[in-house]
């Protein structure tokens, strides 16, 4: 993630850092009017409580935070680009006129957002050789990152841009003080954020006698990398509608690893959507593997098998399973609460 900071705001140190200085002067001012902006939300709602390191968030709704922190500022850049190559002859329904920018940037892909970069950069004349590294090295960075970190500044601003027509710069603020909580809200600002929230289930999965290695909450964004990795047809669709999941990833004394996933979604068809995509995905994580009966479990090539059920909205996944019975066992114990 280090090779893509052109700049960052330090809440620790009070201070914007410029670690690629381009030579274009617009670019720079650019650069600077978002990592200012950075430094406004600092002062007026605490980054630092906002986003925080001690785990308090589960990972998807971390990173809805940062759609909010990073959309705001990238909204703001952008307002300040467009004043400053248009001076007075600046139109009065400036936000207006960048919603459709906004939205078409929005829609990218990672592929087309770093064709883009290259063009932009290009453009402003600022190809020098840390920033051709830094585009260079978003191929060795692993999709499950490097979307995140890109979605988070574009879509972020889109997040931004539907507040403020919902309220104006109050409406935004007000996002810091009653936050996203989950990235399926900020993918879907106008629909699942605004005007009323959909609020993700929270589920809970029992405690294992083997050692956790990793447990947390995939969300929407993850989910939709995953089928993007593995292929699957129609990725963005298999992964909305989600509703709250959880994982668990654990050693077993023989030290084998086994994973435990939990999900819900808004409609018994979503869950079959998704139930139906991820064992299309076995298919392509497990080269020759036979998916033609899920319920018999699918063999894994080093140890075990992946199980997969849909009951009613709910969908449960055991990755590395010795019998159906563990899967048995992680329905009959799941927790879930609104």
């Amino acid at each position: 993630m280090t090779t893509q900071a052109g700049a960052y705001y330090d809440p620790a140190a009070k201070a914007f850092f410029l670690v690629m200085v381009p030579d274009n002067e617009l670019m720079l001012d650019t650069i600077s009017a978002h990592e200012l902006t950075h430094a406004l939300q600092d002062q007026h709602f605490n980054l630092t409580r906002y986003l925080p390191s001690d785990r308090s968030l589960d990972e998807d709704a971390v990173t809805a935070r940062r759609f909010v922190v990073e959309g705001d500022a990238t909204l703001v850049m952008l307002l300040y680009s467009m004043h400053s190559a248009l001076g007075d002859k600046l139109p009065a329904p400036t936000i207006a006129m960048l919603r459709q920018q906004i939205a078409r940037f929005a829609a990218l892909d990672v592929d087309a957002l770093k064709a883009q970069a290259k063009l932009q950069s290009a453009a402003f004349g600022i190809m020098d050789a840390d920033i051709k590294k830094s585009i260079d090295a978003m191929d060795d960075i692993p999709a499950a990152v490097l979307v995140p970190l890109l979605d988070a500044y574009m879509k972020g601003a889109l997040v931004a841009l539907v507040a403020y027509e919902h309220g104006g710069w109050a409406s935004v603020d007000k996002l810091y003080r009653t936050p996203p909580e989950s990235s399926e809200q900020v993918l879907h600002p106008e629909t699942k954020l605004f005007p009323a929230r959909d609020r993700p289930q929270r589920v809970k999965l029992a405690k294992s006698s083997d050692r956790e290695l990793s447990g947390n909450v995939l969300g929407e964004l993850q989910w939709r990398i995953y089928f993007e990795l593995w292929k699957s047809p129609r990725a963005a669709e298999a992964a909305e509608g989600w509703g709250g999941d959880r994982y668990s990833v654990t050693r077993r004394s023989d030290g084998h690893l086994v994973a435990r996933i939990a999900t819900t979604w808004d409609s018994t068809d979503d869950a079959a959507q998704f139930a139906s995509a991820y064992v299309t995905s076995l298919a392509a994580r497990f080269a020759g593997a036979d998916t033609s009966d899920p319920a018999a479990g699918i063999a894994r090539p080093d140890f075990g098998k992946v199980f997969v059920r849909a009951i009613g909205k709910r969908v449960f996944i055991v990755d590395g399973a010795r019998d159906a019975a563990e899967l048995d066992a992680l329905i009959r114990t799941t927790k879930f609460a609104n």
